[in-house]
């Protein structure tokens, strides 16, 4: 029998799913099963699938040590060789907020982990805090960034965390703010409220059976045929910025996949600027080099922008 205590880096986890986290080794199949046989108990009770894990109670599995040990998940030298090397512009008990480089998956895919955002948070986070024997959440983000969109992200460092700031992504309590250097003259504020559909790799306009969807933007200054501009996110679909701005005539600068003008060697410029939860947290990441020069070639006062 294996014996754990719940710490507050698990607590609200249902335990299907924390056994799911724990036990990778263990197919879905199986970890159904020993719930519904009994060999997993909360608090000295028969759990169920719905059972919520709290921070304190005590769950025994029935099954020998030794098995534990072969389907439990790795420890530490999971993250050996993995670069611990982010900018964390805020962190506490809970959560960790990271300004993102362009380039970087957020998360794992087409078989790349270790050079994910995500592999880096959770050796950065391990390193400063090692794990509980029985812990299963690990660091997640809470909202994603596209690969060569930068700036702020907010990464949970607990199940609480995740669930809590989910939620306010998702009822629109969280401010995100982005700076977007788009084609064309953009003179006066305005919102785009069209409804978007997922396409396999784009987003398109579908006001009959998209999800709906909102965008405000504001001109902050001008240069070279371009602009460069505020944008508040009302909801956040996947590609929302990039598809809504392409919608009216103002496709991201360098976004091909959006009608853009071809530009040797260069992606869009797209930078999460500003993200506050109200009473809460208010953080601002600096403008990336790369996106300054661009803003500097095509004559931009970016020492006059830095005060927006």
């Amino acid at each position: 029998m294996v014996e754990i205590q719940i710490g507050n880096v698990d607590d609200g986890k249902p335990v299907h799913k924390w056994l799911r986290l724990l036990l990778p080794g263990m197919p879905l199949s199986g970890i159904y099963k020993c719930i519904r046989t009994g060999r997993v108990k909360v608090n000295g009770k028969r759990a169920k699938q719905e059972t919520v894990l709290a921070e304190g109670d005590v769950v025994h599995l029935y099954m020998a040590e030794g098995d534990f040990a072969n389907l439990s998940r790795p420890k530490r030298p999971k993250y050996a060789g993995i670069s611990k090397d982010i900018e964390v512009l805020y962190e506490d008990a809970e959560i960790l907020v990271v300004n993102k480089p362009v380039g970087v998956l957020v998360h794992a895919a087409e078989g790349e982990y270790a050079s994910t955002l995500q592999a880096r948070v959770e050796a950065y986070v391990y390193a400063k805090r090692p794990s509980r024997a029985g812990e299963a959440f690990h660091p997640a983000p809470v909202h994603l960034l596209d690969r060569n969109t930068s700036g702020l992200i907010v990464f949970a460092k607990t199940s609480r965390a995740a669930r809590r700031w989910s939620q306010a992504f998702q009822s629109g309590d969280v401010i995100k703010e982005y700076w977007a250097l788009v084609e064309g003259a953009v003179r006066r504020p305005g919102s785009v409220a069209a409804a978007l559909t997922r396409e396999g790799a784009v987003t398109r306009v579908d006001d009959d059976g998209g999800k709906r969807s909102a965008t405000h933007y504001e001109p902050l200054a001008q240069s070279s045929g371009t602009t460069l501009l505020r944008v508040r996110l009302e909801t956040g679909r996947t590609h929302q910025i990039r598809a809504h701005l392409a919608h009216i005539g103002h496709p991201l600068v360098g976004d091909i996949k959006y009608g853009a003008r071809p530009m040797r060697g260069e992606s869009f410029f797209l930078h999460a600027a500003h993200l506050q939860l109200p009473n809460q947290l208010d953080l601002f990441a600096p403008i990336p080099p790369r996106f300054e020069r661009k803003l500097e070639g095509l004559g931009y006062d970016v020492t006059r922008l830095r005060t927006h």
